[in-house]
């Protein structure tokens, strides 16, 4: 029952991220009615208030002036589904489940904006550091000073990231990457914000030299850092503290 609840919860949180996600971006208001449509931005259809319902009996097309509905619209709820009932699975209990799918939901859908955009939006990422310090107590297997610990660490390494980046161009590592790597830290506390951080950067590294050396990417162009980060933040989430344990001896 509690797995039926979280994946529930994971759909209605991917579906309001998702109906919010045009909103992240600074160039659109914050207020207003919501929308399903980028494009013709007419009001929130009753049909397209239900997660994939209105998305999959329109076609994913938008009713009003059919223009393809974004593909977000699909990855967000689904991925949240996955996210909180791996979340359940993981904790062992539904509050950790929920608190911690809430949050892979979040990077999940920084991911999303730094593949569409090639940004973290800071409309998502500082009210995510901040409830995730307001919400520092709640985790049943960590603490308050650990997760406070574990941001100011993440802002130390990547203040040194940026720092070891400098040699492959300007933007190789930039503020929006650790900004995200200060919310994992916040997030998942220490010793877990060196695994993720391990992980995400491992992952970056081995994706740069393939793209690199299979020429599809120089060593001067853009790889969004995003995506990474946020593998490695599911990673140390969920298993963070028993990879580091199991390491540690």
């Amino acid at each position: 029952m509690e797995l039926v609840i979280a994946v529930l919860a994971g759909l209605l949180a991917g579906h309001v991220l998702d109906l919010a996600f045009a909103r992240f971006y600074k160039e659109e208001s914050l207020g207003g009615p919501l929308y399903r449509c980028r494009e013709c931005r007419k009001p929130l259809r009753p049909l397209y208030a239900v997660p994939l319902l209105g998305y999959a009996l329109s076609g994913g097309r938008c009713r009003d002036c059919g223009v393809p509905l974004p593909i977000t619209a699909v990855i967000l709820p689904i991925g949240g589904a996955m996210l909180f009932a791996a979340s359940e699975i993981a904790f062992g209990n539904l509050a950790g489940g929920l608190l911690g799918g809430l949050f892979g939901t979040i990077f999940l859908t920084l991911t999303m904006t730094d593949i569409e955009r090639r940004l973290l939006p800071n409309r998502l990422v500082y009210p995510s550091i901040l409830l995730a310090i307001a919400l520092s107590w709640a985790w049943p297997d960590s603490s308050v000073q650990n997760v406070l610990l574990g941001g100011l660490v993440a802002a130390a390494i990547g203040v040194l990231l940026i720092l070891l980046s400098l040699p492959f161009g300007r933007g190789a590592f930039g503020m929006g990457d650790v900004k995200m790597i200060v919310l994992i830290g916040f997030v998942v506390g220490l010793p877990s914000i060196l695994v993720g951080i391990f992980v995400g950067t491992l992952a970056a590294a081995c994706a740069a030299f393939v793209l690199i050396a299979t020429r599809i990417r120089k060593r001067t162009d853009y790889i969004p850092h995003g995506p990474f980060l946020a593998l490695g933040a599911v990673v140390a989430l969920f298993w963070g503290a028993a990879i580091w344990h199991a390491y540690t001896g």
